[in-house]
Formats: C-alpha cells, structure tokens, sequence
C-alpha cells in the first residue's frame, strides 16, 4: 500500500527508505503524479524545473514547505541546505500518513452521552444500515467504516452504561461485509511501519480492508 510520493534527483542523505512511498528519481511535472497521494520534492531548484509552467509551484514561497496542504510540499537538496534536507525528508515521511488518511476520512466518537444512546436500539439507527467494514482492537474499541466516515465506538464506556457487549458486535457484523478482530498483533505489525503516526487504530479499519 503506497501512500506518498517522493521526487527527486539526487541522493536522499542519511534516508532509510520505506515501502509505503514511492521513490520517483527523475523530474515529473505535478500534473503527472498521483495526486490523491501526498507528494514531496526533493530540491527547491529541482521541483521549479520539473514544473515549469504550473505558476502555483512557480511562485511558491521558499519559506515555506508546504505548497498544497496535505498534497504537495518541498524539500531542500543536500547541497542546498544539509540540516534541513536530512531532518525534513523523514519529516514528511513521518507525517505522511496524517497527510494520506486525514483529507479522505471523517472520524466522529459514538459516545453514548453526547448522541443520547441509551439503548442498542437508539445505537442501530444511528449507525449506517449497510457498513463497509468494521475492525475490533482488543475488548477495547471497534471502528466502522462507511463511505469515507469512520465512527468509534469505545466499549469500555458502553460496559460503564451496561450495554450488551456481545449483543452489540452481533448486530454490527450483521450489517458488515467485512470484519476484523485484532488481538493486537495486528496493530503491532502497522505500528511497526508506522511508529509516529498516533492516530493509526482508527484508520485499521480502512488499511485492512484494502
């Protein structure tokens, strides 16, 4: 699973590289990439002389790296500035999947206080009649997926209100063309790949079912 691009010419300096992004070693206008995944030149020179005629890139500020939020940023060479380039790269490698996942995804929390669940019943109608997938972490939290809306569902704050817990993951799977529970290990393999991204549990969902 790709989820960013980096473009660039020359030598990526003190960089592991990793399997989620696509290196691309050669100069490609904007126009020809993939823009539904984060992108990032390498170059502040070498990204103006791919795109010679997007003036939006043409007029970036230099003091700046971001020129699309969530889509296009820059980085500098290592000649044009090492400090920057060595931390900036693993930077946007680090952020890349807030960039990814956060444009294409609404999250609410179900919390049974603030929607006034007081039932199953009352939990049903508020969520979708047909649910794309649903992932379980542990006996702690399950996250559901339908049309680029992920909703949370705490369990522990439903055992507090004495919810069947059991009853409840029934009826959800009854409406889920797919379901995953996870014991953790799971977690722990994406956790792997994805070390600083904080908020990867609640977008299990949309990476499992892929």
């Amino acid at each position: 699973m790709k989820i960013a691009n980096i473009i660039y010419e020359n030598e990526l300096v003190n960089h592991t590289k990793v399997d989620y992004v696509n290196y691309i070693e050669k100069a490609v206008p904007y126009t020809e990439i993939d823009k539904t995944l984060p992108t990032l030149y390498v170059g502040w020179n070498f990204m103006k002389k791919s795109n010679p005629d997007d003036t939006l890139i043409q007029n970036a500020d230099i003091l700046k790296k971001k020129v699309i939020n969530n889509q296009l940023y820059f980085e500098f060479s290592f000649d044009e500035s090492k400090g920057s380039h060595v931390k900036g790269v693993d930077i946007f490698v680090g952020k890349a999947p807030l960039f990814y996942f956060r444009p294409k995804y609404t999250y609410i929390n179900l919390d049974p206080v603030f929607f006034q669940v007081s039932c199953l019943d009352d939990m049903m109608d508020i969520l979708p009649k047909e649910i794309d997938a649903v992932y379980q972490y542990k006996e702690d939290m399950i996250y559901i997926l339908k049309d680029g809306k992920i909703t949370g569902i705490n369990l522990e704050m439903y055992r507090f209100f004495q919810f069947d817990i059991e009853e409840m993951k029934n009826r959800i799977d009854l409406r889920s063309s797919y379901s995953y529970v996870d014991s953790g290990t799971e977690y722990q393999k994406y956790y792997k790949i994805f070390p600083e991204f904080a908020l990867l549990k609640r977008y299990m969902v949309v990476i499992l079912s892929k």
